[in-house]
């Protein structure tokens, strides 16, 4: 349970193990994954990092949270880094899709 309290950031800075999940006291090991500042909150990623920005927004909502704020998404997103754009679909369209694929049950 301890690592459920871990927010999301897109670029975490840390990563998960567990050890043992036999048992109910299974046991994780919390490994950085880059040189952490002291009083930097420590974040794991509840998505694949390697998403493009509007798919890990897609995942994050599918699971009940909100639009992504961390540093990464905002900085893509003001970059205009979010791939459906680049590729020329309009949002809505790409909104859309995903609706019916839900709908569908083939997310």
């Amino acid at each position: 349970m301890l690592h459920s309290h871990l927010n999301h950031a897109c670029s975490p800075n840390v990563s998960v193990r567990h050890l043992d999940t036999r048992t109910a006291l299974a046991r994780i090991t919390v490994r950085a994954l880059r040189a952490i500042a002291p009083g930097e909150e420590l974040c794991v990623t509840y998505v694949d990092p390697a998403l493009p920005l509007r798919a890990r927004r897609d995942a994050l909502r599918a699971w009940g949270f909100g639009v992504c704020r961390c540093e990464r998404c905002v900085r893509e997103e003001a970059e205009g880094a979010d791939a459906a754009e680049a590729e020329g679909v309009p949002g809505g369209l790409h909104d859309l899709e995903n609706e019916l694929k839900a709908g569908l049950g083939v997310l």
